[in-house]
């Protein structure tokens, strides 16, 4: 990853194009500014100066604010190493039980440079840095912000370099390693470390991602009981009619969804499809499905995934034993959004509180028939067909929705 631009929580911390045309301007420094492409990318016009932009930073009412020409990025650590590792544990006699492989926190060293065009500015500069790091302010739990960087200098509209991370914060610093006061202003070097989850991701792929009006779906009688009957277990081929296994140990039961639909049901029925050659064949993929009820409740939601690495017509595919997960929730208020982000493997529910007020909950998922949800991911480029079920007597005409995959890896 480029050192040069840095988003955090919405708030832009590092961009060196923005801090070498504001240097440039007061003759701070004189080289030539870094990615030419990145204000373009970022959807900025060109940039004057911190007031006349204005700069991210700038505040009327703290004056020294206008002195402070940006944050540029040195160097950035910690992209480019895979956070996956496991241990090896010896056995007593040769050899070692290799473990469980897993991945753990992915740390970022950034180092960057205030640009200040008088002393009285750098105490600010670096209030504002600290300020700005904490994040986006959040109410209850907090789990990290979102990051945007890019993979090397942008060009257009910078979404083939642009990556993301999640549950981001702020680990260590800022601190302030060495000053250099010059004639025309002051140059200080920062050091930051910043936590995030370990997967880098990309933008969601171009083969799926438009809405779909729920109410347009094909009607169809449905039956969940009915549909899973016949999915039963495969019998072991070495199991001995005439001699069984002793019985397993009870185990604790399966929570399951204590409104899980019985008996058959007229539902509306969507279907959208990805091609093999439209998924990256070494990056994993997980899946961002976004919802909204329009004017009345939703019950009775299935969002169910297949593999279909034939090509095969997805209006043809509904055998639900062969599926590889389903996304259930029973219940969604009207004028609700939902959102199921594969990403940071959260669900929420945001409803209207009022005129201008809302509300955020978080759903419970369910799988299929109703018992424990696990978060979906694709690793291979199988294809995808996409099922979208819902009620039709609640599914009202402004009920839309959409799924998008996103692509992600360990290193970039």
């Amino acid at each position: 990853m480029i050192p040069d631009y840095l988003d955090l929580g919405c708030t832009e911390i590092v961009n060196s194009a923005r801090a070498a045309v504001y240097a440039e301007r007061y003759c701070l420094l004189t080289a030539c500014g870094p990615c030419p492409g990145l204000p373009e990318a970022i959807n900025d016009q060109p940039y004057v100066d911190p007031v006349t932009d204005p700069a991210p930073w700038y505040d009327p009412a703290v004056p020294e604010s206008a002195m402070f020409l940006g944050v540029m990025g040195v160097d950035a650590v910690g992209f480019s190493t895979s956070t996956r590792s496991r241990t090896p544990v010896q056995l007593i006699g040769d050899g070692a039980a290799l473990g469980i492989a897993r991945r753990s926190h992915r740390e970022l060293a950034y180092t960057v440079l205030l640009l200040v065009r008088e002393e009285c500015a750098l105490p600010y500069a670096q209030e504002w840095l600290a300020a700005a790091l904490q994040g986006a302010p959040c109410e209850g739990e907090c789990l990290g912000d979102e990051i945007g960087v890019f993979s090397c200098c942008p060009e257009g509209d910078g979404l083939r370099e642009l990556r993301h991370l999640y549950g981001v914060g702020l680990i260590d610093g800022p601190d302030v390693t060495a000053v250099r006061y010059m004639d025309e202003g002051v140059i200080a070097e920062v050091t930051f470390v910043l936590a995030a989850a370990p997967w880098i991701y990309r933008e969601p792929l171009a083969g799926l991602g438009d809405w779909i009006t729920l109410r347009d779906g094909a009607l169809l009688t449905y039956d969940p009981d009915e549909v899973y009957a016949d999915c039963v277990d495969p019998t072991p081929c070495l199991r001995d009619p005439l001699c069984p296994a002793p019985p397993l140990p009870v185990r604790a039961p399966v929570p399951v969804d204590p409104c899980y639909p019985t008996g058959a049901a007229e539902f509306r029925r969507s279907v959208v499809s990805l091609t093999p050659d439209d998924q990256p064949e070494w990056l994993e993929a997980v899946p961002v499905l976004e919802l909204e009820t329009g004017s009345t409740a939703l019950r009775r939601l299935i969002v169910r995934f297949w593999a279909n690495p034939l090509g095969s017509d997805c209006m043809d595919v509904a055998d639900p034993c062969a599926a590889c997960t389903d996304i259930q929730i029973s219940y969604l208020p009207p004028g609700a959004t939902l959102l199921v982000d594969g990403r940071t493997q959260r669900a929420e529910v945001t409803c209207a509180a009022g005129s201008q007020d809302s509300v955020t909950s978080a759903p419970t998922l369910y799988g299929p028939l109703g018992q424990s949800f696990e978060w979906p991911v694709f690793s291979c480029p199988t294809g995808l067909c996409i099922e979208i079920l819902s009620t039709s007597a609640t599914t009202s005409a402004e009920a839309r929705a959409r799924v998008l995959l996103v692509p992600r890896s360990d290193v970039g």
